[in-house]
């Protein structure tokens, strides 16, 4: 049977997801082909299920990162939070601001846009459960496969089914947990589960896959990677590491207080457990920390590492025109005059310590850091002679005036004295363009390379959906919450400090300062702290964290600022040691973040489905 075949006949059963009263894969008439052929051969069976990561007509891929960003929107999840804004407002500003509708519309359904099939996730998402529940349904008449071939699609199905819940509920919240195939004559208005047993349902399904994967002998799909081989043919696809990581992280979102209402103890000591066996596992199976130097092959120059427990690569990507980067890279750096840019805000630049672990957060921290000798306002990056430095991952992640870029030497991301832009300007813009450029004086560069070939660069993106750094720290969150910060779960071999200072070595460093770790109130600011830090502008972190800590509110009615840059004709001085001054400044009123209410926490689901499955969702309007 051919590939053309297969694939008309996974379209036809695609019309029973939309409530069609046909039986689910009944004959495919034009190709000659009923269930059992379908089923019963591993070659078919294989190629039915693996629509789920790479079918045409959906997949789970709408909530890959790098993919959602490459939506013709130009926007990103970390553009509707604090941490950047847009160079190009266009449909982010608007939901930045409170528009429910087009939050709707250009996160979850995407209807009339080029990329529907691409990124609308509420659509993909449950045509992908319906595969893995059919595939479940369907694996006892699979004839021709060896035990370990039959396992890994048990073990996948199971993952893929509580990935999509997972990942659509960080989103949309709650919503019933779809475990079988419904048909025609099942009651489809199904009741929302609680967030604490919908999550928990999440684990369960990954725990079964990791059984599964134990039995397939695929907890790693390629041979522990001392030798660095990561070239399975099945490299892109989850593995029993995956499963427990992903378990772990469900579990923290069900102790996390927008869903632990009760504030039961009981649920961070669960994640805490399940955190501390997801990091050992990933340990005995040669995961580790790349060492700082190879820290970016995480995101580019490398289609996965051996730090990512699962990752999504978009292969070479020839010119910055690319779709996948559409929504974070902007001009100057693209050769696309469409193209958008995160651009970091000051508050989220503030977040990254001195190199001396000091923090420069609020007022009061940057006071401390200045009266010990480890800060500057007036050289805020540490670029004067002999001045203190900043946290190193600064250096990889933020564009700031004076950085090198290869190809364009110094970033030049300042005005005159009058106000003016300089000739090569970075925040210039093409005369007559709609290009929109930086309105905070940065850029982010943390998964790009060399940004001066614009229309020619063999890049390589990669995507980490989950990775090592984020479970120590997942661990270390829940074992703060459960045990204090010099606790830890047991059987564990590392207290929450410990897991944290794990990350922050492998970036040169130094351990979180005592005054942080002597409560578990103190210490959870420097958890969050170090989370921003080293998950920015990956996964959705920041966007889901801060609504999973209910400080959302708090942030969304925060003031966002920029860092005006201003070149002195005087040059340097005692006063501006960089020949710069530096001015924080409120973003314009239309550049701001709001927080209209607590429908806020969770994207809306279509009005159309929710009239139609009233009992679907318990959703806030916005």
């Amino acid at each position: 049977m051919g590939m053309k075949q297969i694939y008309r006949l996974i379209l036809i059963g695609m019309m029973a997801i939309c409530g069609v009263s046909c039986h689910y894969l009944d004959r495919a008439p034009d190709a000659g082909l009923n269930e059992q052929e379908v089923f019963s051969k591993y070659a078919n069976f294989k190629q039915y299920f693996y629509s789920v990561y790479n079918g045409s007509g959906f997949n789970i891929r709408c909530h890959y990162p790098l993919v959602f960003h490459g939506n013709n929107q130009k926007f990103t999840l970390e553009g509707l939070t604090d941490m950047c804004d847009m160079s190009r407002i266009q449909r982010c500003q608007p939901v930045k601001q409170g528009d429910g509708a087009q939050s709707t519309w250009a996160v979850g359904y995407n209807t009339g846009d080029a990329n529907a099939p691409n990124v609308a996730k509420v659509p993909n998402t449950m045509k992908s459960i319906r595969v893995c529940n059919i595939a479940l349904q369907k694996i006892d008449m699979l004839q021709d496969a060896s035990e370990s071939e039959k396992n890994d699609l048990v073990a996948q199905a199971y993952f893929v089914r509580a990935y999509c819940h997972l990942e659509l509920f960080r989103l949309y919240g709650s919503f019933p947990y779809l475990d079988r195939a419904l048909g025609p004559d099942d009651e489809w208005d199904l009741p929302a589960e609680s967030p604490v047993d919908f999550l928990t349902k999440c684990a369960e399904d990954f725990e079964t896959a990791y059984e599964y994967y134990v039995k397939a002998g695929k907890v790693r799909r390629d041979p522990a990677s001392g030798a660095g081989n990561l070239a399975d043919p099945d490299q892109d696809k989850p593995n029993g590491v995956t499963a427990l990581a992903m378990k772990g992280r469900a579990l923290l979102y069900a102790a996390s207080p927008l869903n632990n209402e009760s504030g039961d103890k009981s649920l961070w000591e669960e994640a805490a457990k399940a955190n501390a066996r997801a990091l050992d596992v990933a340990l005995t199976n040669g995961y580790k920390l790349l060492d700082f130097a190879q820290y970016t092959n995480n995101f580019y120059g490398s289609k996965c590492t051996n730090e990512q427990l699962w990752g999504y690569s978009t292969g070479s990507t020839t010119n910055y025109k690319s779709p996948y980067v559409q929504a974070f890279i902007g001009y100057p750096f693209t050769a696309d005059a469409y193209s958008s840019a995160q651009c970091p805000t000051q508050n989220f630049v503030d977040r990254f310590e001195t190199e001396g672990g000091y923090a420069l957060n609020t007022e009061a921290d940057r006071a401390e850091a200045v009266a010990a000798g480890q800060y500057n306002e007036q050289d805020p990056f540490g670029q004067a002679s002999g001045a203190v430095k900043r946290d190193p991952r600064f250096y990889k992640v933020i564009i700031f005036n004076g950085r090198d870029i290869q190809g364009y030497g110094a970033a030049s991301l300042y005005v005159d004295e009058s106000g003016n832009l300089p000739s090569g300007s970075l925040l210039a813009k093409k005369s007559g363009s709609t290009d929109g450029v930086s309105e905070t004086f940065y850029y982010e560069n943390k998964r790009t390379g060399n940004l001066s070939n614009k229309g020619n660069q063999n890049l390589i993106l990669s995507d980490p959906i989950i990775r090592l750094a984020e479970v120590y720290l997942n661990y270390a969150e829940a074992a703060n919450e459960a045990y204090g910060p010099q606790g830890k779960a047991p059987e564990a071999t590392l207290t929450a400090v410990e897991a944290v200072n794990a990350v922050r070595s492998r970036a040169g460093m130094p351990a979180v300062r005592d005054v942080y770790t002597a409560s578990a109130d103190l210490f959870r600011d420097r958890v969050k702290n170090e989370r921003a830090v080293e998950l920015c502008f990956e996964g959705y972190h920041w966007y889901c964290d801060i609504r999973r800590w209910k400080d959302a509110p708090q942030v969304g009615r925060s003031t966002l600022y920029g860092l005006r840059v201003t070149k002195l004709s005087a040059g340097a001085s005692a006063e501006y040691p960089t020949g710069y001054r530096y001015e924080r400044f409120a973003l314009p009123s239309n550049r701001q973040i709001a927080w209209k209410n607590d429908g806020m926490y969770y994207f809306q689901f279509q009005n159309s489905d929710l009239l139609k499955m009233k009992n679907y969702s318990v959703q806030i309007p916005w």
